[in-house]
């Protein structure tokens, strides 16, 4: 199937269908909007989007970038290609387990573009935003990449709806570091808390940091050195040796 772009009425259906299976989850997916010329329209583009099975977020975004080679036509600012994109793939992105189906709010699935804290939880472009920014060397980012394609996870919300920090390959590095469990393929259990050593904390100790460090030219041990001991309990590689206590360490 050729990707298409939904108008604003397609995807006030959508949203539509999406707050309604949340009520009722018999309801079966209106994949006839896909096509509708008074709910769709053509994209400048021609672009295969025929739908699969995800394991992770990585996989998606990995996908993604694949299909928007050369970004044809703008698309990844193109609120109603990520919206048809979504609506495409929803029985996939949101399986039937036990007679239920978990789509979320709606902003999992309508693209919201203006607004980070939104665009970040969609499933499709939230994960594609990351990997373009640390296209690089997407593994640094795995704490924002990693868990199943229908997640988003702590993690997400705290850090990927501040793009600035987001993007900063220093901060993303420190984050995977941290909370990121290589040989379980996921992140940290309970890093939707607030304790010493949290992602909200790291949050507000990279705030601070920012008034007077450029965070984009250290690397990822030097702002590891900058942390206070309240992070330390997290495994690191002690590559400086013994943790210097820094003037954060009273916040």
């Amino acid at each position: 199937m050729l990707a298409r772009r939904l108008n604003l009425a397609g995807m006030e259906r959508f949203e539509t269908f999406v707050r309604s299976l949340r009520i009722d989850a018999s309801l079966d997916t209106p994949l006839e909007i896909l096509t509708d010329p008074e709910l769709s329209e053509p994209i400048e583009a021609e672009i295969d989007a025929e739908p699969r099975r995800f394991h992770s977020r990585l996989e998606v975004a990995e996908h993604l970038t694949k299909m928007l080679r050369g970004d044809p036509a703008g698309l990844r600012n193109d609120t109603g290609f990520w919206s048809w994109l979504s609506l495409c793939w929803f029985d996939e992105l949101c399986p039937e387990i036990q007679d239920q189906r978990q789509p979320g709010d709606p902003v999992r699935w309508v693209a919201v573009l203006d607004d980070p804290r939104k665009t970040c939880r969609h499933l499709l472009v939230g994960p594609y935003q990351i990997f373009q920014a640390h296209k690089d060397e997407p593994l640094r980012a795995m704490c924002l990449l990693c868990g199943s394609a229908d997640k988003t996870g702590p993690l997400v919300h705290l850090l990927a709806s501040r793009p600035s920090l987001a993007s900063c390959p220093s901060v993303a590095g420190v984050a995977t570091r941290l909370y990121y469990q290589r040989d379980a393929g996921r992140n940290r259990p309970g890093l939707g808390s607030r304790t010493p050593g949290s992602p909200a904390r790291l949050i507000d100790v990279l705030s601070q940091l920012e008034m007077n460090w450029d965070l984009y030219t250290l690397s990822i041990e030097e702002l590891l050195a900058l942390l206070p001991s309240e992070f330390d309990h997290f495994s690191r590689p002690a590559t400086h040796g013994h943790h210097q206590r820094s003037l954060l360490d009273d916040l």
